[in-house]
């Protein structure tokens, strides 16, 4: 009998095009045109690169110069990417932004800048930390400039946290959040389906929810096929759609069967939101509806589906709701893969959204079940 009842789910489900372009097709058009907008602005934006300054010299200065000189050095611990002009040449250079600064280099050391970057405050950083340390390093320049390089890493010790590259599994992209936010919201799609099937098991819903409650079929195995049907499709379209961003060149790391499971749990619980909703016989299949696009799309934002930082505000301010949201639950799933070493975080999230879908679902089937009609 239930697989009687799961073959026909399945064929139901397969039929349904408005689940297919809400849970698949939309989220994977809106990724396309996130893609295509955000572009490169991560290598551009967030990772770091040696710093381009103009160095405009007033005086000799003998110490500053070996210091520009040392962390100019091209390799993996270049820090700045020094020009020398003259004052006019370094103005129209900082005015086109080819320049984050202006360093003008004599009895005293100054800075010039624009705006206020990460990369402005490594400049300064290093004024001042040179200043601190002026006396000692302009000795050493004259007296021995083979230990320079060794006296301006020791300078510069304390700003190395600026710099320092780290490697993960995953992406540290910021922009990635996005699309960790796209599969949330796809997955929590999965709840228009799911209102639609389980309202089509109640009687007073439907002619097929009357034949249904007639049928010698227990309620929970029909609920149980419906839910397993739903499951395997949203699973297959959620699998399809990180097919389709990894193509695309979105780095979501190389931890791709820990990934299925996010993927697996999320389907979960947005059928079992969408089961809850339809649960509620008395209200109409209308309302039912718009309750899902609004909860779906409230608990995707909240998780940074339209602004990267929404996420961390909440954090700050009410983290129960990240506790409890599970769009934040499933981005913070892949944040947790991506950035840290241990499965702590990860684990914790996953199973999260295990708890929170049985105990959805089995409310959802003891509504149903109480269900009473006077007549069919």
């Amino acid at each position: 009998m239930f697989c009687h009842n799961l073959k026909y789910a399945f064929k139901t489900m397969i039929k349904n095009k408005s689940a297919i372009i809400w849970t698949m097709l939309f989220p994977i058009a809106l990724a396309t045109f996130m893609y295509m907008a955000f572009g490169n602005l991560f290598e551009k934006d967030e990772m770091f690169s040696a710093i381009p300054v103009a160095v405009v010299i007033e005086a000799d200065n003998e110490g500053f110069e070996a210091v520009i000189e040392e962390l100019s050095k091209e390799g993996d611990d270049q820090l700045l990417k020094a020009e020398y002009m003259t004052d006019e040449e370094a103005k129209n250079a900082i005015n086109e932004k080819s320049v984050s600064g202006i360093m003008y280099v004599g009895d005293d050391i100054s800075l010039v800048v624009n705006e206020s970057t990460y990369q402005n405050t490594v400049l300064k950083t290093i004024i001042a930390q040179y200043k601190k340390s002026e006396k000692v390093i302009t000795e050493i320049a004259m007296k021995n400039p083979a230990v320079v390089s060794q006296a301006v890493k020791d300078m510069t010790g304390d700003t190395e946290y600026f710099v320092e590259k780290t490697s993960t599994d995953g992406s540290q992209d910021v922009y990635t959040t996005y699309f960790y936010a796209i599969f949330a919201m796809s997955c929590l799609f999965a709840s228009f389906a799911a209102t639609e099937k389980i309202a089509k098991i109640q009687a007073n819903e439907s002619a097929l929810g009357m034949r249904r409650c007639l049928s010698p079929n227990s309620k929970m195995i029909v609920i149980v096929a419906e839910f397993v049907s739903m499951l395997v499709v949203q699973f297959i379209i959620e699998i399809i759609t990180l097919i389709y961003l990894t193509a695309l060149g979105v780095d979501f790391g190389d931890r791709y069967p820990q990934i299925l499971v996010i993927l697996f749990f999320g389907s979960c619980i947005g059928i079992a939101l969408g089961t809850i909703i339809g649960s509620v016989s008395k209200w109409p299949d209308g309302m039912r509806s718009g309750i899902c696009v609004s909860v779906s799309m409230s608990l995707s934002v909240m998780a940074d589906l339209c602004a990267h930082g929404i996420k961390d505000a909440i954090e700050h301010t009410v983290p129960i709701i990240n506790r409890i949201n599970p769009a934040a639950l499933i981005v913070d799933s892949f944040y947790a893969l991506n950035i840290y070493d241990t499965y702590d975080r990860y684990i914790r999230n996953i199973a999260t959204l295990g708890i929170m879908s049985v105990v959805l679902l089995v409310v959802s089937f003891l509504m149903v079940r109480r269900n009473k009609y006077a007549s069919l």
